[in-house]
């Protein structure tokens, strides 16, 4: 048998390196996506990455030979690219993103810097200097999503309460005992699905035997976000819808809004409700002028 002797091995750094984390169980994220990159300025060439055993997405970018990849600085070489992300499973929704590529080491996405000074709990990163989850792009979960227990799942259908129309790509977030537990995002007919891990049971005291787990109940309260999102743009015939933008969907923790148990007179905030260990809880906004409606409305604060 001929042997063969390597003489030489030669590697090329990756020109992006994505890190996807999902907001539900805080996992790393390394298969079954669809994810592309197209130059901003040539969007029919696209590259589509792929993850490694780490779950680290990586691939080439258009545009750029392995040859300039060698330079050890590649500030002269960024570009605008838009990412895609999209999930075939159904477990996650789309979003995009734009970035200043190539980039060495696990891509930083920048629009990190332009977050509230104090985001809800789930987008920080307590090793972080900065505070915030750097290093990984965060992934919402579907509302028809199935997560394996145990787990705290609520659903519900948005609404715009001027428009009346779903409130589409809307950001939830539920606290309990004044910590945001978990962050959620609503798809384009104003669905969600908000997933995140039960706390920590209460203790017991030395007077009361320990209660049965389902009989262990937390009050929640949900926050909502949200920046009616304004699209002229024709609906593509040749592909899927544009996922909306990383950017935006992160803004609206600027444009707090409140859901509503009554639209009638008075309006009626949505009071804290119960959240019970290992039951699914649905809001609706009960009191409407036509009766329990399956929405939950929002109104501008």
């Amino acid at each position: 048998m001929t042997g063969f002797a390597v003489l030489e091995r030669i590697s090329y750094p990756a020109p992006l390196g994505l890190v996807f984390q999902d907001m539900a169980t805080g996992a790393w994220v390394g298969d079954h996506l669809d994810v592309t990159v197209h130059d901003r300025r040539s969007p029919f060439a696209r590259r589509t990455l792929t993850p490694n055993r780490t779950g680290v997405w990586s691939g080439r970018l258009p545009g750029f030979t392995d040859a300039a990849l060698t330079a050890d600085d590649w500030s002269a070489l960024a570009r605008p690219f838009r990412v895609e992300v999209r999930d075939p499973l159904g477990r996650f929704l789309p979003l995009a993103f734009d970035a200043d590529l190539p980039a060495k080491g696990l891509y930083d996405w920048a629009g990190w810097s332009a977050l509230p000074a104090s985001p809800p709990a789930p987008l920080l990163d307590d090793g972080s200097p900065v505070g915030v989850m750097t290093g990984r792009i965060p992934l919402f979960s579907a509302p028809a999503r199935r997560v394996a227990p145990p787990i705290v799942e609520i659903h519900a259908e948005l609404a715009d309460l001027t428009t009346g129309r779903p409130a589409a790509w809307a950001l939830v977030a539920a606290r309990i005992d004044g910590v945001t537990r978990g962050l959620g995002l609503a798809d384009a007919t104003g669905r969600t699905a908000l997933f995140f891990p039960w706390p920590a049971r209460p203790r017991p005291t030395l007077f009361t035997s320990p209660p049965a787990m389902a009989d262990f109940r937390w009050d929640l309260t949900l926050d909502a976000y949200y920046q009616p999102v304004v699209d002229d743009s024709p609906p593509s015939a040749d592909g899927p819808p544009e996922p909306p933008d990383l950017a935006d969907i992160l803004a609206q923790l600027d444009r707090p809004v409140t859901p509503l148990a009554s639209t009638l007179s008075p309006i009626e905030p949505l009071g804290v409700q119960p959240l019970t260990y290992g039951r699914p809880l649905t809001l609706r906004t009960l009191e409407t002028a036509e009766g329990p409606s399956s929405s939950l409305f929002l109104t501008s604060n």
